[in-house]
């Protein structure tokens, strides 16, 4: 078996979250071009195989422009094969039958070159076991190469922490695992990380990996470097001379923290377009806060309620006016429940 695993795209939801879209015009072309590098790797070396590792958007709903964008992409590379599976971001929740990124994307490349996973399944490839997993599923199969979204017992975070939850798998299994934005190994399993940095709290290299796979006893797993287009930078300024590491290019995206009392003023950076966050500090406990501001740590999941309901409640085969009432008597739940406080005021 051959094929090359990508991590984390996170493109743009339906909000405009997603990818570098705080920072840079058409955020979803970027993302595709870094994409469309790993798929072309792929073309020259002959491997007909792709895996598109979970959070292939930012939200359970996927925006018009990264929709169109992730279509185009797929039909610019039909000669390739994708497996595509769900992460934590591209679900409503735990359960994807409420709802996730990918469904009309299932829908309009069903029987095609692109296969969409939202449940443990197993295939084969070459006549080897391959098993994917999508989010928050992690029970790997010994015998087969594995693909998941999720941590395992000793991962590490992209601030450097260790995650020792003794609830997490501590499969030797072979595996490689979406997630996490930061390349590193644990046991058997590989982490390839992100194709750019999606936040300052991100550090480079980024990479996506090639796996080939024959048994757990012969395999070989190798990180292929990715330079993205833009590059997230911080930069600290402690004195004038601290001006002078702050990067030229457009495409170098600078967040800038400067100390209270430092001897620069906005003149003297106002003209460098390309710094897109400006922070101040005044002790080290301050910047140590704006360093790590940016960094993500654990794998919980925020549910929307909003929307989960309103998926849910589409889902039910009832009729219409039965679904009116749901929602009347939903609204008067949530407005009888009233702060405790106010409450008691009214009494009084």
């Amino acid at each position: 078996m051959d094929l090359v695993t990508v991590g984390d795209l996170h493109l743009t939801d339906s909000t405009g979250s997603g990818g570098l879209a705080k920072y840079i015009e058409d955020p979803d072309l970027f993302v595709i071009g870094e994409l469309g590098k790993a798929a072309d790797y792929a073309r020259r070396k002959d491997v007909e195989t792709i895996a598109l590792m979970g959070d292939v958007c930012d939200g359970p709903r996927m925006s018009y422009e990264a929709m169109m964008s992730l279509v185009d992409f797929f039909d610019a590379y039909t000669d390739r094969k994708f497996l595509v599976f769900l992460g934590n971001h591209d679900m409503y929740g735990e359960d994807a039958s409420a709802g996730h990124s990918l469904q009309l994307l299932a829908r309009i490349y069903r029987g095609r070159h692109v296969k969409f996973f939202t449940k443990p399944k197993t295939i084969e490839i070459d006549g080897t076991p391959l098993r994917i997993l999508p989010y928050p599923h992690t029970s790997f199969d010994v015998t087969a190469l594995n693909l998941f979204h999720n941590e395992v017992y000793g991962s590490q975070g992209d601030s450097g922490r260790i995650n020792k939850d003794e609830q997490l798998s501590k499969s030797k299994a072979v595996a490689l695992g979406g997630h996490l934005h930061t390349a590193h190994r644990v046991r058997n399993t590989t982490f390839m990380g992100t194709l750019y940095q999606s936040n300052f709290g991100e550090k480079l290299p980024k990479y996506f990996a090639h796996v080939t796979f024959d048994s757990p006893d012969e395999h070989d797993v190798r990180l292929i470097k990715n330079d993205p287009k833009y590059k997230l930078h911080t930069v600290i300024l402690q004195t004038r001379d601290d001006l002078a590491n702050i990067p030229t290019r457009r495409t170098d995206l600078v967040k800038l923290v400067i100390q209270d009392g430092c001897d620069v003023s906005a003149e003297d950076y106002a003209h460098r377009k390309n710094i897109v966050v400006l922070k101040n500090f005044k002790t080290k406990a301050d910047l140590a806060a704006v360093l790590t501001e940016d960094i993500k740590e654990g794998t919980q999941l925020v549910i929307r309620t909003d929307d989960f309901f309103r998926e849910w409640i589409a889902s039910l085969d009832v009729e219409e006016q039965m679904r009116k009432r749901v929602r009347s008597i939903r609204r008067r739940i949530i407005n009888s429940v009233q702060d405790p406080r106010q409450r008691y005021k009214r009494a009084a």
